[in-house]
């Protein structure tokens, strides 16, 4: 018994000296053979002979357990040419990379990785043993052509088969795909991903009222609206809605854009035939943003199309839903949303406008037209639901996608839009203060707390039903909580309507006006719409936030 106890201890302690040499990166006597393949540069890794005399000298025959070839052992001169290799910079510094195409997630030895938290995980390796983890962590890798991504990695005290990175799925898919041969050549980034598009076919989504196609070779989605009733040629004559002088100079540039950036081209009567409506055109300034967008007046061609909305989403169910995340999210916008969207070519006779008097046709989904919403939320809920983190990690509300980045990185989300073709802004973080659904929120201590995003504007100088509810839904709008503002927004709209009979009869109550301006005052100056966001508790509100949710009043008029 003592000699087989000696014998296990000896084997123990060498196992033991050789790992930490392994782990040492001064002790590495890799020899590279560089080869240069179209246009990447392609390595070998061979290990020196002194290891492969170290190897050898283990005993022959069968091996205790815990002692078999693995991840964190030497490989052998055979297992190192049997596999992919690539050299790529982490983190700006080439390193030696195994390409391995049967695991998830990329795998990065704790010196590769300078970026990491700790976390406690393992992970089982080929040959069965269960390999601790340090932690994860982000790196960003960089093909020989400049491309370059950031992937989360799995932080790991042994060496990947003794390379310093083991590239993985998600690496994959970040940097654009790969192809590996029959000679173990590699392939990464955009050349890869021509030869994957160039196999995968069309993908089309066909929902009650259109259909939506995405091309892979172009990445982009097109939409084709369907007319429940049979659609004629439109009867409407005028050009545009004239915009007001001082918002004209932006809006014509904002067009100007648009024809160079090919959403409107000049409309081809041989090629498409003569024009099956004219849209007007029309000038929207975005008070909260300072810009002027031109805005399409889609009315009678909407009367033509029968929308499905049971499926839409709720406002009021969305804010709830947004308002029990924690505090550690994020959110994106997309890029001019819905002009991401192509038109199939055979409904552009429908959607032509005019321009400085020629004319043109809108390729792109436009802002007003009623199936616009639906085609944004099922382009979005099949691409957010493609990787099951980012399924599990976000929620979206037409162009605004929340990331709880406790389930996802917000950049794995980014990397997926991109992905199939969806372009976004750069992400913000809530808590460094962010726009969600209309409220600006922001951290403070711990928590989120909210409040209006704009100003409240004045009180029209002509009262009628047309300018004063307008201005009472500006007032409460899609708050979260209101408190008196409700009944005096709610009041001031009964009072108007007591006292005209048409929307555009001017009211001679100078009561109406009193009241509104002393709402508008009072909201000035203490402005009841906001609160914390984040609220603990079943009912998900608690202490005096309950009281201002639940608070009412009785107005008795005389």
């Amino acid at each position: 018994m003592s000699g087989r106890i000696r014998t296990e201890m000896f084997l123990l302690r060498w196992r033991r000296a050789l790992r930490q040499k392994l782990s040492d990166p001064e002790a590495e006597s890799w020899r590279w053979q560089k080869g240069d393949w179209t246009g990447l540069t392609v390595w070998n890794a061979r290990p020196s002979p002194v290891w492969c005399v170290s190897y050898r000298s283990c005993p022959s025959g069968k091996r205790l357990w815990g002692l078999g070839v693995g991840a964190g052992l030497p490989p052998s001169c055979a297992l190192t040419r049997a596999v992919p290799t690539v050299r790529l910079e982490i983190d700006g510094i080439p390193r030696g990379v195994l390409v391995d195409t049967g695991c998830s997630k990329c795998v990065a030895h704790v010196a590769t990785c300078g970026n990491w938290k700790i976390r406690r995980f393992s992970i089982t390796t080929v040959d069965g043993m269960e390999s601790r983890c340090r932690g994860s962590g982000v790196v960003c890798l960089k093909l020989p052509s400049g491309a370059q991504a950031t992937v989360d990695v799995i932080v790991a005290d042994s060496r990947p088969l003794g390379f310093d990175f083991d590239l993985d799925m998600n690496g994959f898919k970040a940097l654009g795909g790969v192809i590996v041969d029959e000679h173990l050549q590699v392939r990464l980034g955009t050349e890869a991903a021509a030869v994957c598009a160039a196999n995968v076919g069309p993908i089309t989504l066909e929902e009650q009222d259109f259909t939506v196609t995405y091309d892979p070779a172009s990445r982009a989605w097109t939409a084709a609206w369907s007319d429940g009733k049979r659609l004629t040629v439109l009867k409407n004559l005028g050009k545009e809605h004239s915009p007001s002088i001082r918002a004209r100079p932006a809006y014509e540039e904002e067009l100007r854009k648009w024809i160079q950036n090919g959403w409107l081209i000049p409309y081809d009567t041989r090629r498409h035939g003569p024009a099956m409506g004219l849209i007007p055109l029309m000038a929207v300034v975005q008070r909260n943003k300072g810009k002027v967008r031109p805005v399409m007046d889609f009315r009678e061609l909407n009367d033509y199309m029968e929308t499905y909305t049971a499926n839409a989403d709720v406002f009021a169910d969305k804010m709830r839903e947004w308002w029990r995340q924690g505090v550690n999210v994020s959110m994106i916008d997309l890029k001019s949303a819905y002009l991401q969207i192509h038109v199939d070519e055979a409904l552009w006779p429908y959607q032509a406008v005019e321009v400085k008097g020629r004319r043109y046709c809108l390729t792109r989904l436009g802002f007003g037209l009623n199936v616009a919403p639906l085609v944004m939320k099922i382009v979005l809920g099949f691409v957010l639901t493609q990787e099951t983190s980012v399924k599990a990690g976000t929620s979206a509300y037409i162009d605004d996608i929340q990331v709880n980045e406790d389930v996802v990185n917000v950049s794995c989300v980014e990397q997926e839009l991109e992905h199939f073709g969806v372009q976004c802004k750069a992400s913000e973080r809530v808590v460094d203060c962010a726009r969600v659904l209309g409220l600006t929120v922001w951290g403070d201590y711990g928590d989120l707390r909210w409040r209006r995003r704009r100003g409240i504007g004045d009180v029209a100088q002509k009262l009628t039903r047309r300018t004063v509810f307008p201005y009472c839904s500006e007032l409460v709008g899609h708050l979260l909580v209101y408190g008196w503002l409700r009944v005096g927004a709610s009041f001031a709209k009964r009072r108007i309507t007591a006292a005209t009979k048409t929307w555009d009869e001017p009211a001679d109550d100078d009561a109406i006006r009193s009241l509104l301006e002393e709402i508008t005052a009072r909201v000035r100056e203490n402005d009841p719409a906001k609160g914390r966001r984040q609220l603990p508790g079943p009912w998900h509100c608690a202490g005096s936030e309950r009281l201002r949710c639940g608070r009412r009043c009785v107005v008795a008029p005389g």
